[in-house]
C-alpha cells in the first residue's frame, strides 16, 4: 500500500470519530494497540465491492499532454517475455506500447493518434458509515429516547464518504428515508419489498447480516460500490464528544427542537435540544441532540416560536455534515496534541465502533497521529447531496428522487464512481448522427454510453455532407468530439460548427461508415482556431 494511500485511508478513521461515525487513532503504546485490537470485526469482505478501476475521461484520450514511459511487469497487459509496457501520462492513464518496436528512448515511441488507453488503477475508495440508534445506557427519562426502545436498531445516520488517494474527501449522506428495493426481499409480484433505505438494517438479527444486507441495498439502488464498512451507536458520539471537550458553535438566535407536548403527533420523537443565542460549547448530549434534531423551531422577537428552516430528514442531513466539518477542523489538533484525550477517544472506540474486515485498524491507526494533523477539512473534503422530493402515498411516505433533476443526482453519483464533477464521460456527451446507417451507429454508440440519436437533415450551416466521416464540434467541444473519435475506427475527420455546445456533437457517417470500438484510442483533435466549418 503507498504512504498516499494509507494517508487517505487514515482520513475516514479520522472523520468518523469527530463525528457520528466513530473509529480510531493511535499512538506507539501496547495498550493503545491493544484497545484497537478490541474493536468488533464482521465478515463482510465477500459482500464489499473490489474498488473499479478508474473511468477513462475525454481528458485522458485528447493528446495534449506530456506523457513517460515505464514498464510494467504487473499490468494486465504484460506477457511472459515482458514485450509490453504501458506508456503512462502524468494523470495515470496508461497506454500499451510494444517493447519490442525499433525503440529504446521515449522521444522515439510512436504515440501516434489511435494508441489504445487502458483504465487506470484505482484512485479511491468509499466507506459506508453507519449511525445506530440503540439507546442501551441512556437514563429512562432521557428525551432522547423518545420513539426508540432498546430492542431497536435503526441505521439513523447512513454516510458515504470516498476517500482519493491524492488526499482529498468526498462525503455524501444516503437519507433514512430514501425509497429503496431491499435487497433480499420479495413482493408478491416477485419484485424487491420497497421500503425507506433504514428499513435494511432492521430486518436481520446479528450485525453482520444487518450490515451485509444494508450494503446490498446502497449498491443495488444508488449503482455505486462499497469497499468498506464502520458502524458506530448513540453512545459512542455523546461519549466522542465529552471526550475531546466538546465542539464550539455559534446560533444567531435561540433554537429548540419542538417541545413534545406541542406535537401534533404524539408518536414524533423529539430530542430535547435548546440553545440560547450565541456561541456555546455543546456537551456530547447537546450535540447528540443537535444533530438528530428534525422539528427545529427558532424564537422571534415577540418570544413565539416558529418553525425553523425544513423539518425532513434532508434538513437533518444538512446539519450531521456541517456538524462533521466543525467538529474535525476544532478536535483535531488538539486530540494528536493530548495523548489522555487520545486513549480515551480509543477506549470509546474500542466499546462502540465495528467495522468490516477489510479494515487493519491497527495498522491504519498507528499512523494517524502523525499524518493526519495537516488534513485541511475545508479545502479537502468535498459535500454532495442528491436532490430529492417528498413523496406521498396512500399505503406509505418516502422520500423519492425527483425526475427533473436527474442529472444532478447522477453527476453527485458519478463522484463516488471516481468520475469528476466536471469530467466529460460518454453519458454527459450528446450525439446527433447523420447520413446512411444513422440508426445503427447511433444505436450501437448508445450501447458503449453516449446519449445518442439519429437525426435527420443536417443543421442550417452545413449544406453539403462531405462523403467522408465527420465529427462536428464547437470550438469549446474538443474533449466531447475527441472521446467520441476515442470509440471510432478508423479515426473520423474533424470540422467546427459553432452552434453547438461543449457537449454536443455531429456525427455525419461517410460512404464508408466506420466500426464502435467499446474501447479507448488517444486521438488527435485540432485547436479550435485550425477547425474548418
Amino acid at each position: 500500500m503507498s504512504h498516499r494511500s494509507r494517508r487517505t485511508r487514515l482520513v475516514l478513521v479520522a472523520l468518523a470519530v469527530l463525528t457520528l461515525m466513530g473509529a480510531v487513532a493511535t499512538g506507539a503504546s501496547a495498550f493503545v494497540l491493544l484497545q484497537l485490537g478490541r474493536i468488533e470485526r464482521h465478515e463482510l469482505a465477500d459482500v464489499l465491492t473490489s474498488a473499479p478501476r478508474q473511468p477513462v475521461t475525454a481528458a485522458d484520450v485528447v493528446i495534449d499532454q506530456p506523457i513517460s514511459i515505464a514498464a510494467n511487469p504487473d499490468s494486465e497487459t504484460a506477457v511472459g517475455d515482458e514485450r509490453n509496457s504501458e506508456v503512462t501520462r502524468g494523470d495515470g492513464i496508461t497506454s500499451v506500447v510494444d517493447s519490442n518496436s525499433p525503440t529504446d528512448s521515449l522521444d522515439a515511441v510512436d504515440l501516434s493518434a489511435g494508441e489504445p488507453v487502458l483504465p487506470g488503477g484505482s484512485t479511491g475508495e468509499n466507506y459506508l458509515l453507519v449511525g445506530t440508534d440503540s439507546t442501551l445506557g441512556l437514563a429512562p427519562d432521557d428525551p432522547l429516547r423518545n420513539g426508540h426502545s432498546d430492542f431497536s436498531r435503526l441505521a439513523d445516520v447512513i454516510m458515504v464518504i470516498r476517500l482519493r488517494d491524492d488526499g482529498t474527501a468526498a462525503m455524501m449522506s444516503i437519507p433514512r428515508d430514501l425509497a429503496a428495493e431491499i435487497a433480499g426481499t420479495s413482493d408478491i409480484a416477485g419484485t424487491g419489498v420497497v421500503a425507506k433505505i433504514n428499513s435494511a438494517y432492521n430486518r436481520d438479527t446479528t450485525t453482520a447480516a444487518r450490515a451485509a444486507r444494508l450494503i446490498d441495498t446502497v449498491e443495488n439502488n444508488l449503482g455505486i460500490t462499497l469497499q468498506h464498512y464502520i458502524e458506530v451507536d448513540f453512545q459512542a458520539f455523546l461519549r466522542l464528544v465529552d471526550a475531546v471537550g466538546g465542539v464550539t458553535m455559534s446560533f444567531d438566535r435561540p433554537l429548540r427542537d419542538q417541545l413534545k407536548e406541542d406535537a401534533t403527533d404524539p408518536a414524533d420523537s423529539r430530542s430535547g435540544f435548546f440553545t440560547p443565542a450565541g456561541t456555546h460549547r455543546l456537551d456530547g448530549r447537546q450535540a447528540l441532540a443537535y444533530v438528530r434534531s428534525r422539528h427545529l423551531e427558532a424564537q422571534s422577537d415577540d418570544g413565539t416560536w416558529q418553525r425553523y428552516g425544513a423539518w425532513n430528514d434532508l434538513a437533518r442531513n444538512d446539519r450531521q455534515r456541517a456538524f462533521m466539518r466543525i467538529a474535525a477542523g476544532q478536535v483535531a489538533p488538539a486530540l494528536f496534541a493530548n495523548p489522555l484525550k487520545l486513549l480515551s477517544v480509543l477506549d470509546i472506540a474500542a466499546d462502540h465502533v465495528s467495522t468490516s474486515d477489510t479494515l487493519g485498524t491497527v495498522s491504519d491507526g498507528r499512523r494517524l497521529a502523525s499524518e493526519f494533523s495537516g488534513i485541511d477539512f475545508d479545502a479537502d473534503v468535498e459535500d454532495y447531496k442528491l436532490r430529492l422530493v417528498d413523496v406521498h402515498e396512500p399505503v406509505r411516505w418516502s422520500l423519492g428522487l425527483d425526475p427533473e433533476r436527474a442529472e444532478h443526482n447522477q453527476r453527485v453519483l458519478d463522484v463516488f464512481a471516481g468520475i469528476g464533477w466536471d469530467d466529460i464521460v460518454e453519458s454527459r456527451v450528446t450525439v446527433q448522427v447523420t447520413g446512411t446507417g444513422r440508426h445503427r451507429l447511433a444505436a450501437e454508440l448508445a450501447e458503449i454510453g453516449f446519449d445518442a440519436q439519429a437525426a435527420g437533415a443536417m443543421p442550417e450551416g452545413i449544406s453539403e455532407p462531405p462523403g467522408t466521416t465527420v465529427v462536428y464540434l464547437a470550438p469549446v467541444g474538443r474533449l466531447a468530439a475527441g472521446l467520441l473519435a476515442s470509440h471510432l475506427l478508423p479515426v473520423p475527420e474533424f470540422a467546427g460548427y459553432a452552434e453547438l455546445d461543449a457537449t454536443t456533437v455531429i456525427l455525419h457517417i461517410g460512404d464508408e461508415p466506420p466500426r464502435t470500438d467499446p474501447g479507448y484510442r488517444r486521438v488527435d483533435v485540432p485547436a479550435a482556431e485550425q477547425l474548418v466549418p
